[in-house]
């Protein structure tokens, strides 16, 4: 074992069924063959792997194999900055973290645009 650099990330998952707003259509590969549009919201009932980045750090093995419950590890952000929301592992939109009903959540305070979205290392 060597003394390379690990990345970690701290992140919290979630599924939750895609709602799509927009009306629009798909190509279908249903048997009434190809070029046949169905309805997007065909689409409605699919499973995302959804996932919320509270940070990130980097640590040394041998600190990643000191960790013991109890242990505190720093993360490259302040308390209050916005968390990352990712959808597939493509960056959808930012947050906030809430309390609701004594359970975690999210607030969508931006959606992710203007570069390609993908999740850097």
């Amino acid at each position: 074992m060597s003394d390379e650099n690990t990345n970690v990330s701290v992140v919290a998952e979630a599924v939750v069924e895609a709602d799509i707003p927009e009306p629009g259509t798909v190509e279908s590969a249903t048997p009434a063959g190809p070029g046949v549009m169905r309805p997007l919201e065909t689409l409605s009932n699919v499973e995302l792997a959804v996932t919320v980045e509270l940070g990130r750090t980097r640590l040394l093995m041998k600190e990643l194999l000191s960790l013991r419950p109890g242990s505190v590890v720093e993360l490259d952000r302040h308390v209050g900055s916005p968390v990352d929301i990712f959808v597939n592992s493509t960056l959808l939109a930012h947050g906030e973290v809430v309390v609701v009903d004594e359970e975690l959540g999210v607030r969508i305070t931006a959606i992710a645009g203007g570069d390609d979205g993908s999740r850097g290392a």
